[in-house]
């Protein structure tokens, strides 16, 4: 009775390892990805002629997540304006006369910011603040005081529960008359990615350095030539800017070669639900996918092109060239 009972007991934790391995490997399949991604640098391009930045101010969190959204789709540098003297939720208590109050009342206030940034690189913009006071903060004021913005294009946004963007943006038209500011946008946290992405394109055209569109580029796979009949998106324009490319793409997964790209692209990432052989994806906003099978999947991607008759490529590492000059 007892062998019943033991072996009963370890066919049934044989049977749980084995099901948590499996749980394991699918959970954790493209991993390594994420991982590899966190080691790459962080340069961005918009393309060959014009690099975006978002510059934001964010006391509680609100505006910090919105201008972290607007930078991972646009492709866009990231610089936080961090005030000398943080603000605490007592500073922001506007039912009495706290610190908020008192600089938002005073035309002379100008909070100090603790950083330094170069912002020299930059021909766009994306400026993120709260709306205090139905206006923007008086350390906005500070930034554009201490840093040259001429030639530059500022795309405003803010947060705010119902004030709208208009009245900060026709202070900040007043404040400097020659800049060049775009009317902007209120967010709430609650927008979706299509909300932010169409904002996006809406205030920034990424350009090829020929008016004509691309339809395809040549791609030489160990040698061997191959077409990529291209998509017509912002993502393709950009990666466009970057060729030619020499790369070499790794394995994974039995059906994909992967690299990470030096540089970031925009991003309008879906879930094809399923993955046609050919198929040239990016994932994330600079890991550069060509699958060599078809299979069902639930990771989303930004569609590039289609490689037509692509055969399996093997177990190992690939040489890619791409090049705009068929």
């Amino acid at each position: 009775m007892n062998n019943k009972k033991e072996k009963s007991i370890l066919m049934i934790v044989t049977y749980g390892l084995i099901i948590c391995f499996v749980m394991l490997f699918t959970i954790t399949g493209c991993g390594h990805k994420e991982e590899d991604d966190n080691n790459k640098n962080d340069e961005v391009i918009i393309n060959s002629n014009n690099k975006s930045a978002v510059i934001y101010f964010s006391a509680t969190g609100t505006t910090k997540k919105i201008a972290q959204r607007i930078a991972e789709k646009s492709g866009s540098d990231i610089i936080e304006i961090i005030p000398k003297e943080k603000y605490k939720s007592e500073d922001l208590n506007y039912n009495s006369d706290c610190r908020a109050n008192r600089e938002q009342n005073d035309s002379s206030s100008r909070p100090e910011i603790e950083n330094t940034f170069d912002i020299n690189e930059y021909d766009t913009i994306f400026l993120g603040y709260p709306i205090w006071w139905g206006t923007i903060p008086k350390i906005i004021l500070t930034l554009l005081d201490n840093y040259d913005f001429n030639n530059k294009t500022i795309i405003p946004f803010c947060t705010s529960g119902s004030t709208g963007i208009s009245g900060s943006v026709n202070d900040l038209r007043n404040y400097n008359s020659n800049l060049i500011i775009k009317d902007g946008k209120r967010f709430s946290s609650s927008d979706s990615d299509e909300t932010i992405v169409n904002f996006i394109n809406e205030n920034i055209k990424i350009t090829n350095n020929s008016s004509e569109r691309v339809d395809s580029v040549k791609a030489i796979i160990d040698d061997q030539e191959f077409i990529i009949n291209l998509e017509n998106n912002e993502t393709v324009k950009g990666l466009i800017n970057m060729l030619p490319q020499e790369l070499n793409m790794n394995e994974l997964n039995g059906n994909e070669k992967y690299v990470y790209l030096d540089n970031k692209l925009p991003t309008l990432p879906y879930n094809p639900k399923r993955i046609n052989a050919g198929d040239v994806m990016l994932y994330g906003n600079n890991c550069l996918v060509i699958f060599y099978k078809s299979f069902d999947t639930s990771y989303s991607y930004t569609k590039i092109g289609h490689i037509d008759n692509l055969p399996d490529l093997g177990s190992g590492t690939i040489s890619v060239k791409i090049n705009k000059n068929l």
